[in-house]
């Protein structure tokens, strides 16, 4: 059986999310002057966006990214639609209720496509360029990809690693089939339905973990129960989870690279790109600046930290040149 899912973070960053409407004055971030990409160059005066994001961390942060960028260039937006699993974001965009969300090129590639993880073309840009050509037959645009990669991992705390002689994939497959109590694992909704999530991860690798050995959790509380060990030994992480180093984790190798890569790009609906192609301009150089290291950075802020997406978000575009 799994455990109940409880205390859902992501409501109160939701409320947070939703409660901002004008982001461009508030809280921190200083005085800095506007740089050369400054996004008071783009005029969208008169347009008028729905901007979607999922209900994790980094999707409410980039989000919130995506609303102050835009109402930067004069572009009434009205805050920040947040909107819970994948195929519910991806169905609003579609049905036109949203305008445009950042998606993850290996969401794309199996969830959206439905295509098998392990036929994903090898490497982050022709993945990008497969999924971007394939999706414009569904009246999708994929701007500029960002080197940020949120792909899936599975971690355990720093010393359960070497007690039970597990650092990659592999080994945890054996130590699942030899003793499955040992590896008992916490995962999200999403995650344990998933063809690149759990069932394609036992299929590859070679286990078939008991029901009563899973504990599905909110993604935001699986890091502190794993390093516990009280609900699981293992657990789901992204490679961009802040949650990560500050609960003392470890990840697994993923030896077999099961995995597929999961770049960050806006999706925007073609019609709307094709009224505004000035939203190319808008988020193409900030996709540019969002590596991997930066994304946890910004994501550690809120999860650990406790400061609000939309603050971290105004900081990030204020320190990058972006508005003033």
């Amino acid at each position: 059986m799994h455990i109940a899912r409880t205390g859902r973070l992501m409501v109160a960053l939701a409320a947070a999310a939703l409660a901002v409407t004008a982001c461009g004055g508030g809280g921190g971030g200083g005085a800095g002057a506007a740089g050369e990409g400054s996004l008071a160059a783009i005029d969208l005066s008169g347009a008028s966006f729905t901007v979607g994001s999922k209900e994790f961390t980094e999707q409410v942060v980039l989000g919130q990214i995506a609303v102050q960028a835009l109402e930067a260039t004069g572009a009434s937006v009205g805050g920040l639609t947040t909107i819970t699993g994948s195929t519910n974001v991806r169905n609003a965009l579609t049905a036109g209720e949203v305008d445009m969300y950042w998606e993850y090129t290996g969401t794309g590639w199996t969830t959206h496509m439905q295509h098998e993880p392990q036929s994903a073309p090898k490497g982050d840009q022709a993945l990008y360029d497969a999924v971007a050509a394939e999706d414009k037959g569904n009246g999708i645009a994929w701007l500029a990809p960002a080197p940020v990669d949120n792909t899936y991992a599975v971690a355990t705390a720093q010393g359960r690693d070497q007690q039970l002689g597990v650092r990659t994939l592999s080994e945890y497959a054996a130590l699942v089939n030899r003793d499955p109590a040992q590896g008992r694992m916490c995962a999200a909704a999403e995650f344990l339905t998933r063809d690149d999530g759990w069932p394609g991860l036992e299929q590859t690798y070679g286990f078939d973990l008991p029901d009563n050995g899973v504990a599905e959790l909110e993604l935001s509380l699986v890091p502190q129960e794993i390093a516990s060990g009280t609900n699981c030994t293992f657990g789901e992480v992204t490679a961009t989870d802040g949650a990560v180093a500050a609960n003392n984790l470890v990840i697994l190798e993923d030896d077999k690279q099961f995995f597929v890569p999961y770049n960050a790009a806006m999706t925007v609906r073609q019609e709307v790109l094709d009224q505004h192609p000035q939203l190319a301009q808008v988020f193409d150089p900030i996709a540019a600046k969002l590596t991997t290291d930066l994304m946890r950075g910004l994501n550690e802020r809120v999860d650990v930290g406790g400061e609000l997406p939309e603050e971290v978000a105004e900081q990030f575009l204020r320190e990058n040149g972006f508005i003033g």
